[in-house]
């Protein structure tokens, strides 16, 4: 592989990673350019772009960014340039910390502080999320609240909606979206019944409440 495609590979494999740190849906593309792609062409710079957006998008909102390295979110945020380059506005950003703060793997604008635990939202806690009544309990209060659309009984449609969403420090229930879905209007249904939930007991992490990320799946049958 040439020098220019090495690099131009390399680069696509950090902004993936950087993606996938952040939720952000993205899948490079392959490259067909010929010659030494140094990430200049359009189907880079439209990969450049639609991640700026998103991550963007998630500072509007408040939330942190997560990146893979300060050279790594260099290189996902300004395409595909020489190393030379990438190593000069790597030094540029160290040495300009007074608008930029580093935590571990999240940068935080100061200008808009975050508390690292009561903003950050874990995968995984020493003491998950409980729907109050247990999985008895949450199938229960499924089968009670879901009014099935009768598009869906007419034409024989079923299926399994699984939904991602965020079970906060108070047990309430927020940021409800469907991961993988099978008709809109089942969707639809099972985003309205989760919104509906009672609040959880939290989940927590050394003995303190936090906002725990939780996959719920919803189950759609005529049988």
């Amino acid at each position: 592989m040439s020098k220019g495609k090495s690099i131009c590979s390399v680069l696509k494999t950090i902004r993936k990673q950087v993606a996938d740190a952040n939720g952000i849906k993205y899948e490079p593309r392959v490259c067909h350019y010929q010659g030494d792609c140094l990430g200049t062409c359009p189907a880079c710079e439209a990969e450049v772009r639609y991640l700026e957006q998103q991550l963007n998008m998630r500072r509007q909102l408040g939330k942190a960014v997560a990146i893979v390295g300060i050279s790594a979110g260099l290189a996902a945020l300004t395409g595909c340039n020489s190393a030379s380059k990438v190593a000069k506005e790597n030094d540029a950003v160290m040495a300009n910390t007074e608008h930029v703060l580093k935590t571990g793997e999240v940068v935080v604008d100061e200008k808009h502080p975050m508390p690292a635990t009561a903003e950050k939202v874990f995968g995984i806690v020493e003491q998950m999320p409980m729907f109050r009544g247990g999985d008895r309990g949450l199938k229960a209060f499924l089968a009670e609240n879901i009014r099935y659309p009768s598009e869906c009984v007419l034409k024989g449609i079923e299926g399994r909606v699984i939904l991602n969403m965020i079970i906060e420090r108070d047990g309430s229930v927020s940021h409800i979206e469907v991961k993988k879905g099978v008709h809109p209007l089942l969707d639809e249904e099972a985003v309205r019944v989760a919104s509906l939930m009672p609040k959880w007991m939290p989940g927590k992490q050394m003995g303190t409440a936090v906002r725990v990320n939780f996959t719920l799946p919803v189950s759609f049958s005529l049988k």
